[in-house]
C-alpha cells in the first residue's frame, strides 16, 4: 500500500502494488501529490516503459491531469491524448467533450461520430439510438441523431455510408439488433430488383420471375396483377392491364357507383424508387414520403426531393423539387375551367362532355368521400382540389401541353425556371417576342418523363 500523510478516506488512488510494478495501473486514481515525489517519480517511469510516452515531461503532465480533484479520466483516456498534444488546455477540451443528446462530458475515445458529419455522440446514446432505429424505423432514418445528415437518397451515397456504418454497428449493437439491420440493408437491396413485387394485399415483398400477370403473394396466398398491381379477378384473364380497365369501368356496377372517386383511389401514388402501390387518393401536400423505402419525391411528376440539388444552376437552398411545367404541383392553381378549357382544344372535346367536366346535381349538398370536404356544383361529387387533381390526371394522360395556354407573366417565368432565354429583341412587338418566346419553351423543354401518364 502507499504511504501518505492524508486520511484514507481522502486517497483517491486506491494503491500501487510497488515502486517496481504498476499491474493495477489502469484502474488507480493518484493521491494528490506532486509529480516530483519520489514515488510520482517512480510513476513516470513506470509510465514512460510501459506506455512509450514521448519525453518525460508528458508522462508529468499525465500523472497531473490524473490527479484533478474533478478528474473523471481514466488512464487509458489521459495518456492517448498527451500522446497527441502537450497542451493542458487542448488536453482537457478532449477529455471533456460534451454530448449533445444527454449533455453529459466524455473523452473523445468514448465519442462515436459518422463518416457524414461532423457531430459527435457518445457511446451511450449513439447505440442507443441506432438500437432504436433498427428495431422500430425504417434503414433510411439511421442517420446522425444530431443533424439527420446525410440524405441518402442517392443510391451511390447511400451505398458507401452503409458501409461505414456497418463496421461501428458491429462493434455497438447486440447480436440480434445488428442481425435486423443486416436483414433491412438486403430488402433495401432486393427492392433495386426490377423483378421485385410487392403484393397490393399485405405489403409482402418479393421476387417474381415468372413472365404471368397474375402472381400470387407467398406470405398471403392472394393473387394480384404484376403489372397493374390491382387484385387479380378473373376477367383480366386474357386481357391487357388496360383493357381490364375499360372492362371494370363499364361493366363493374361497384366501380361505376364509387365514380371518379374510384378512380382517384385506384389511380393513387405510386413509389418511383421501390414501386408500391398507395391506393388513396392525393389530394394533399406534393411532397411524398414512400414508407417502404422513404424515397421521398413529387406525387404529380415522380420528380425526387432533396436538399443537395443536383442541378448546377440551382440557387435553391432546403427541401426542394424541380417540377415539370405539366406537373400537378403547379396546375392545381389552376381555375377547374382553365384546365377544361385546355382538355377541349387538345383532345377536340365538346363542351360539357361526361371525360372532361361530368356533372353532380348533388354538388355543394354533399362531401367529398375521399377528404370529407365538401363538394362543388358541377364537379361530379368531388371537392375542387380531387376535382382538379382529376382534370389533370387526363391531362397528363393525354400528355397535352399546357403552355399555349400561359399568359404573358406565366410565360416568362416559366423560360427563367428552366433557363429558357427570355431576352428581347431590339424592337420586337409584344405579340412576336411572346410567340417566339412560347415556341422557344416547347422545342427546349419538353414535359416531365415521370409524369403518370395514365389515361
Amino acid at each position: 500500500p502507499l504511504v501518505t500523510a492524508e486520511p484514507v478516506s481522502q486517497i483517491r488512488l486506491g494503491w500501487v502494488c510497488c515502486s517496481s510494478c504498476l499491474c493495477a495501473i489502469g484502474e488507480m486514481v493518484f493521491p494528490f501529490a506532486p509529480p516530483s515525489f519520489p514515488w510520482g517519480q517512480r510513476v513516470c517511469r513506470r509510465l514512460l516503459a510501459v506506455y512509450d510516452l514521448p519525453s518525460w515531461g508528458r508522462c508529468e503532465l499525465a500523472l497531473s491531469l490524473l490527479q484533478e480533484r474533478s478528474a473523471p479520466y481514466s488512464l487509458e483516456d489521459v495518456v492517448q491524448a498527451v500522446r497527441e498534444s502537450h497542451d493542458r488546455d487542448f488536453i482537457r477540451r478532449v477529455l471533456a467533450k460534451e454530448c449533445p443528446i444527454c449533455l453529459s462530458e466524455f473523452p473523445h475515445s468514448k465519442m462515436q461520430s459518422l463518416t457524414s458529419c461532423q457531430c459527435s455522440v457518445c457511446c451511450g446514446c449513439f447505440q442507443q439510438h441506432f438500437t432504436i432505429a433498427v428495431r422500430d424505423k425504417h434503414i433510411r432514418d439511421m442517420v446522425c441523431p444530431v443533424c439527420w445528415e446525410p440524405d441518402i437518397n442517392d443510391p451511390e451515397h447511400l451505398n458507401s455510408y452503409f458501409s461505414t456504418l456497418d463496421i461501428q454497428l458491429r462493434e455497438c449493437l447486440e447480436p440480434e439488433v445488428y442481425d435486423l439491420f443486416h436483414k433491412k440493408l438486403t430488402e433495401q437491396a432486393l427492392i433495386k430488383d426490377p423483378k421485385f413485387l410487392w403484393c397490393s394485399h399485405c405489403s409482402y415483398g418479393f421476387i417474381y420471375d415468372g413472365d404471368q400477370l397474375k402472381v400470387t403473394c407467398f406470405q398471403c396466398r392472394n393473387s394480384f396483377c404484376a403489372q397493374c398491381k390491382k387484385p387479380w379477378e378473373s376477367q383480366h384473364t386474357g386481357l391487357s392491364c388496360e383493357q381490364y380497365q375499360s372492362w371494370k369501368r363499364e361493366n363493374d356496377p361497384e366501380y361505376q357507383r364509387q365514380g371518379l372517386a374510384g378512380y382517384l383511389r385506384d389511380n393513387g401514388i405510386t413509389c418511383p424508387n421501390c414501386r408500391f402501390q398507395y391506393a388513396l387518393s392525393k389530394g394533399g401536400c406534393m411532397h411524398f414520403c414512400c414508407s417502404q423505402c422513404r424515397y421521398q419525391f413529387c406525387s404529380g411528376c415522380n420528380n425526387p426531393f432533396h436538399t443537395t440539388c443536383a442541378v448546377i444552376q440551382c440557387s435553391v437552398t432546403g427541401l426542394h423539387a424541380h417540377h415539370p411545367r405539366d406537373c400537378l404541383f403547379y396546375l392545381r392553381d389552376w381555375e377547374p375551367g382553365r384546365l377544361q378549357a385546355l382538355l377541349q382544344v387538345k383532345t377536340h372535346t365538346p363542351p360539357g362532355d361526361a371525360e372532361t367536366a361530368p356533372q353532380s346535381p348533388l354538388g355543394g349538398l354533399q362531401t367529398d368521400s375521399a377528404c370529407g370536404a365538401q363538394t362543388q356544383p358541377g364537379h361530379a361529387g368531388l371537392c375542387e382540389k380531387h376535382y382538379k387533381e382529376y382534370l389533370v390526371s387526363l391531362i397528363n394522360g393525354h400528355s397535352i401541353d399546357p403552355a399555349p395556354l400561359f399568359n404573358a407573366n406565366e410565360l416568362v417565368l416559366a423560360c427563367r425556371r428552366y433557363q429558357v432565354d427570355d431576352s428581347r429583341r431590339e424592337m420586337e412587338e409584344d405579340v412576336t417576342y411572346y410567340s417566339r418566346l412560347l415556341e422557344k419553351m416547347i422545342d427546349e423543354v419538353p414535359l416531365g418523363d415521370k409524369v403518370p401518364r395514365k389515361k
